[in-house]
């Protein structure tokens, strides 16, 4: 395919993956379990998030292959681990475009009250199929517009929170809280309750994904990757951390519903007319955005796992845009899943879905970190000169990642139903691991 991004595109594409309803709504799942103290949970996060994202360039740079960290990983261990991450990171890409189509028909829902959540599932889900059919420059301008509107949001609700800081803006006698006077009130749940919280909220970064499969699509990565690199570390972590700075000094943290977007639930509670309209306008958006940049992640994944000959080579055929047509029709149509479920369990859809993307991720990321330390090992010994990029602190920061990830997997029975996605994940992980040994020996796969 052409190579028709440039570094504009891959920070709006990045944004728009990783920006989406982890914050938007997934952030009161967090702010209910940690209480104050998710302001901590989202930096750390936020640090994994960012090693996450330099080791990926990093590698990327050295070696800008579609499908990125997983021919990296298949250059390290071998054709076998190349197929496991392809295919579970295309799950998780699944998922996570189901949990925001689930997000977009809640907040949907909010000004059609009596419509079944299901079929908001099936008109977005039709909807952004089509858009995903144009060409990059054509998906790039939508998601620009859509990335946009959410950022901008964003921005404007940190710069209403400083003004109010300052005593230049008032809004109705409502006097600004401070769960920070100590110990106590920063971490009312202890700091198992930040540890509870850490799956929801590593759900809100792991769009990092698609910035390694966009390099593919990019003009000079090694120049133009480290520079957008930056840019998506201090926006995302900026806006992140402020916007719940922000939520925890306007709103008691013990109102907050994990049913609702807490930014929604502000705006109600400020009485200010039209604004609950408006933004939640403005998070629908955002999920929309999600899922658009997550159905192009998912196919381009697709379509690398099948250009390896580990999966149907129909995946590689493309339409006149050179979009991969039935990549994207597939990783589309698994869409249906969320319909049914948001039918079954309409309250809890969203929670499931986001967890399961979450754990599904963070085995990416542990495999990304892993790989990284023997990749720049690799590079070092056999041509030093392809490192123009090299994340700092090595070895240590890619170990110290690896524990970190590790941990937060150990974290998961602090918080009810999630034992449950981290065994699921487990054994998705033997399965597609016999799944490539048996069809190996039968000479299916290359």
């Amino acid at each position: 395919m052409k190579k028709t991004f440039n570094k504009r595109h891959l920070i709006v594409m990045s944004l728009g993956n990783i920006i989406g309803s982890g914050i938007f709504l997934g952030s009161s799942t967090v702010i209910s379990v940690a209480g104050p103290a998710a302001v901590i949970a989202y930096l750390l996060g936020g640090f994994l998030m960012a090693f996450e994202v330099m080791f990926i360039v990093e590698m990327c740079v050295i070696h800008p292959a579609p499908g990125a960290f997983r021919v990296h990983a298949s250059e390290i261990f071998g054709p076998w681990i190349g197929f496991v991450i392809g295919w579970m990171f295309w799950c998780s890409g699944v998922l996570g475009m189901a949990s925001e189509v689930a997000a977009a028909a809640i907040f949907t829902r909010f000004w059609f009250p009596n419509v079944p959540l299901w079929i908001f599932c099936v008109i977005y889900a039709v909807f952004m199929t089509a858009v995903n059919f144009s060409d990059l420059k054509g998906l790039s301008r939508i998601e620009t517009l859509l990335a946009s509107i959410k950022v901008v949001a964003l921005v404007l609700f940190i710069l209403f929170g400083i003004l109010s800081l300052l005593g230049i803006f008032r809004f109705n006698n409502n006097q600004m809280v401070n769960p920070f006077t100590s110990f106590q009130s920063l971490f009312p749940k202890g700091i198992k309750g930040v540890l509870a919280s850490m799956i929801m909220v590593m759900f809100s970064f792991t769009g990092t994904g698609i910035i390694g499969l966009a390099i593919a699509d990019m003009d000079n990565p090694s120049q133009n990757a480290p520079y957008a690199l930056f840019t998506i570390i201090g926006s995302v972590l900026g806006l992140y951390v402020l916007s719940i700075l922000f939520l925890l000094l306007f709103i008691p943290w013990t109102t907050i519903s994990e049913s609702e977007s807490p930014f929604v639930f502000l705006l109600n509670r400020l009485h200010i007319p039209f604004s609950d309209s408006i933004l939640n306008f403005v998070v629908l958006t955002a999920s929309l955005s999600g899922l658009n940049s997550s159905m192009y992640s998912s196919s381009r994944m697709l379509s690398s796992l099948s250009r390896e000959g580990q999966a149907p080579k129909i995946f590689l055929r493309t339409n006149r845009n050179e979009v991969p047509l039935y990549a994207v029709t597939l990783s589309s149509v698994t869409l249906l899943v969320t319909v049914i479920l948001s039918y079954l369990l309409p309250e809890k859809v969203f929670v499931i879905l986001a967890t399961s993307s979450g754990f599904l991720s963070l085995f990416n990321w542990l495999t990304i970190s892993v790989t990284h330390y023997f990749y720049r090992k690799k590079t070092l010994k056999e041509n030093p000169q392809k490192l123009k990029f090299k994340a700092p602190g090595y070895p240590f920061t890619t170990f110290l990642e690896i524990i970190l990830i590790l941990a937060v997997f150990a974290t998961s029975p602090l918080y009810p139903g999630q034992v449950s996605g981290l065994i699921g994940s487990i054994v998705f992980l033997v399965v597609l691991t016999l799944c490539y040994f048996t069809l190996k020996r039968m000479s299916v796969l290359k």
